[in-house]
């Protein structure tokens, strides 16, 4: 009897756990950084520099990495007038939803090191 209940728990606890990683994968859409498309400018309308940027800051991708390397990953920005008060800002494209009235950017924020300290996705 007992070893039942226990094959039972640990049948629930694995259906569980499938369960929720197989609708964590689902919920979130975010993709994984192609260096190209991210630099395609034609692209950045479709949406998926936003894709990019959410699975970047979702996995703590650029944390620790220094100036160079955030810029060889993802290119020298142009210069905007957004945001003064980060150091690289990156466009991603028109902000989700029905209404696209704003935009969407990548913030990163340097440390005394020159490395990634902060970053986030914001709206203008």
């Amino acid at each position: 009897m007992a070893i039942r209940r226990r094959t039972a728990a640990i049948t629930a606890c694995g259906l569980a756990v499938a369960a929720a990683l197989t609708l964590s994968g689902w919920w979130f859409r975010g993709q994984p950084l192609d260096p190209v498309a991210w630099r395609d400018d034609t692209l950045v309308g479709t949406g998926i520099r936003l894709e990019m940027a959410d699975h970047l800051v979702v996995r703590g991708t650029l944390t620790g990495l220094s100036r160079a390397e955030v810029v060889e990953l993802l290119g020298e920005p142009p210069p905007t007038e957004y945001f003064r008060d980060w150091d690289l800002v990156y466009w991603l494209g028109p902000e989700r939803g029905f209404i696209s009235i704003d935009s969407e950017w990548l913030v990163i924020r340097f440390d005394e090191s020159d490395r990634v300290a902060e970053y986030e996705i914001v709206r203008d």
